[in-house]
């Protein structure tokens, strides 16, 4: 059986080079409610070339997102930044009510200075899924502590390692949980503009990491997965690389590429996947605001297809990721700096992978949120 990975790094996400006010504390926090329709509540893959038959109807369903953070400085060289969200999903469809989901995560980052341009930061993510133990649902739990170090080049470049350890939980079937620990590297170059003239500021970057998975359940073969005594354990090295450009200004834009490669001993699980996307916001009049962004994923598995899949994901993942391509565009209202109120639309497919099991998925959000910041 094979197990989903969703690009994402888990471990350094959260304050990777992030420079936070030292001489303040700094807090924000965002309150969101809204409806959406969902065409595939279950996200569920069907035979390519048939009917589209979801194990869900689809459905309309309320959700709500409660998400902040904080920043305070401990001391003349240490600062505790810390984020954390709740959402939650309920279908008013009776016969999607099992695809209900409730999420909660939870960052803390204490970066200490060593130097005049040297910081090293301890850092932890949790992630945690609730929903109805299915084989063939997301709910699962994932902790990461990691150790960060950051280092300034130049004039305006930073640089940064690290390593941390991941305990993940797959709960409905304990033989897809695993520990592993990971290794990462990263740099950025920022590249202000000319502040006199508007001129928009640029930004680079580019990393890799390594996470050595070992299983609790054994490695699989063509014919099956037996646990027997001696047979061999699933280990797993899952590798990362990235790049990315972004542009801050009047308007932002931003692109990226990545490349993943899964190496496994288990039977449907090695895998190649590139990853490229687009995205840009772009102002409007009357306080509106039009966000684009385009994904697309092709993945090449090393193994023929199998038709069950459990589901998995990384810490940093939210209750909108699939390791899927897709297409959304947010269209945004800020009402007295305070509320927002927006639609949003996603479209998700399998496409450009090919194989014997399609992919498709959209969703409609209208919503109402309201934020705070100090």
């Amino acid at each position: 059986m094979r197990l989903r990975i969703v690009a994402i790094f888990g471990f350094f996400v959260c304050g990777l080079g992030a420079r936070a006010r030292a001489d303040q504390t700094h807090y924000d926090w965002r309150l969101e409610d809204g409806l959406e329709y969902d065409t595939n509540p279950a996200r569920t893959e069907h035979v390519a070339g048939g009917n589209l038959q979801p194990a869900s109807p689809a459905s309309i369903l309320a959700r709500l997102v409660a998400s902040g953070s904080l920043s305070a400085p401990l001391g003349d060289s240490n600062v505790l930044a810390v984020s954390g969200a709740l959402g939650g999903k309920w279908f008013t469809d009776s016969g999607a009510r099992a695809d209900n989901v409730l999420v909660v995560q939870g960052a803390a980052t204490d970066r200490l200075r060593l130097g005049q341009r040297t910081q090293a930061a301890l850092a932890c993510a949790y992630y945690d899924v609730y929903q109805r133990r299915s084989f063939d649902l997301p709910d699962f739990r994932s902790a990461a502590p990691s150790l960060r170090l950051d280092q300034g080049l130049g004039t305006s470049m930073l640089a940064s390692v690290g390593g941390g350890y991941r305990w993940f939980t797959f709960k409905p079937d304990n033989a897809y949980s695993f520990a592993a620990p990971t290794a990462f590297v990263a740099i950025r170059h920022a590249l202000p503009g000319d502040l006199l003239s508007g001129g928009a500021d640029w930004e680079w970057s580019a990393g890799g990491s390594v996470e050595a998975r070992g299983f609790d359940g054994p490695a699989c073969t063509a014919s099956g997965c037996s646990d027997q005594a001696g047979g061999s354990r699933h280990r797993d090295r899952f590798w990362i690389g990235h790049a990315e450009l972004s542009r801050t200004g009047s308007w932002l834009f931003g692109s990226g590429a990545a490349l993943h490669i899964n190496q496994s001993n288990s039977y449907g699980e090695a895998l190649v996947r590139g990853l490229f996307h687009v995205r840009a916001v772009i102002p409007l009049p009357w306080e509106l605001s039009l966000s684009v962004r385009g994904e697309l994923v092709a993945t090449r598995y090393a193994d023929p297809l199998t038709f069950s899949q459990p589901v998995a994901g990384l810490p940093s993942a939210s209750i909108e990721d699939e390791a899927r391509s897709t297409f959304r565009i947010d269209l945004a209202h800020l009402v007295e700096g305070r509320f927002e109120v927006g639609a949003r639309y996603v479209y998700y497919t399998s496409a450009p992978t090919s194989g014997a099991l399609e992919y498709r998925r959209q969703t409609l959000l209208l919503y109402l949120a309201f934020l705070d910041e100090s």
